[in-house]
């Protein structure tokens, strides 16, 4: 009987060894590393475990940034409803918000330099303005000098060493004073030494002003064209005489009038 005991108990014992040595080899091939066949010079790289999360964060500044660019747009739209609701509403309580947005186009929106810009970029003048600019379209090593209109013939009675910014022409009674090149008007109103006056910025970036006028033709943020009247010349001293008041800006600079126009 003791016998048969003790190998019942040896055959326990050596399936619970065989067991054991089971479970250690799982546990060793659970522990071992993984190893791959092949080496791949990728998961070197950091960037290699975080791409997912790489492209998550792209995708969502993307997200981000258009709906920004959409926002801004939306405000872009309602400012421009607004400033036209405003001009075209006649309540006087908007008055001084209008002058506002008057005086800021009229002193720091350069149209005409920008629309001047666009034609020495792309070779054209810009489809919203007027065709006729004085300029050479023509892809050219040296563009020829712009030809100035005479604004009204006649006899110069103060000339630029004299005056220091224009000169002053007498001409026929009643004479239209045309503009001497393309332009936008950016200024009508009385001037403390010319009187009625009209300022017009050229498209290639220079001013000219037409002071000493009787009546304007023009009104503010008109576009112009060389020859067209911008109004008619004060009568002079003397009976039967027109007078007028021309001065020419190139850049920052006052040109003298007479060295670009012949007025005789």
């Amino acid at each position: 009987m003791s016998k048969r005991i003790d190998k019942i108990r040896r055959q326990i014992e050596s399936r619970r060894r065989e067991a054991q040595g089971k479970g250690a080899r799982k546990e060793r091939e659970r522990s071992a590393p993984l190893l791959y066949d092949r080496h791949s010079e990728s998961r070197d790289e950091p960037d290699f475990y975080v791409f997912q999360e790489k492209k998550k964060i792209g995708t969502e500044e993307k997200w981000k940034q258009k709906d920004w660019f959409l926002m801004r747009s939306m405000i872009a739209v309602v400012l421009f409803l607004l400033v036209a609701i405003m001009f075209n509403s006649g309540m006087p309580q908007l008055e001084n918000a209008r002058q506002v947005v008057k005086q800021s186009y009229e002193q720091e929106f350069q149209f005409a330099a920008i629309a001047n810009w666009y034609e020495e970029q792309f070779g054209r003048p810009l489809a919203l303005l007027p065709m006729s600019m004085d300029v050479a379209l023509e892809d050219t090593e040296e563009a020829p000098p712009v030809a100035y209109a005479v604004p009204a013939t006649g006899q110069i009675r103060e000339d630029f060493q004299q005056n220091g910014t224009g000169i002053l022409v007498e001409t026929e009674i009643d004479a239209n004073v045309e503009a001497v090149k393309s332009g936008l008007v950016i200024f009508v109103g009385e001037e403390e030494r010319l009187g009625r006056t009209v300022a017009i910025q050229h498209y290639d970036g220079g001013q000219s002003w037409y002071g000493m006028l009787e009546t304007v033709d023009v009104k503010l943020y008109d576009h112009i064209e060389a020859g067209k009247s911008v109004g008619k010349v004060s009568a002079s001293e003397e009976a039967g005489k027109g007078i007028y008041y021309l001065s020419i800006k190139e850049g920052e600079d006052y040109i003298d009038p007479n060295d670009v126009i012949s007025f005789e």
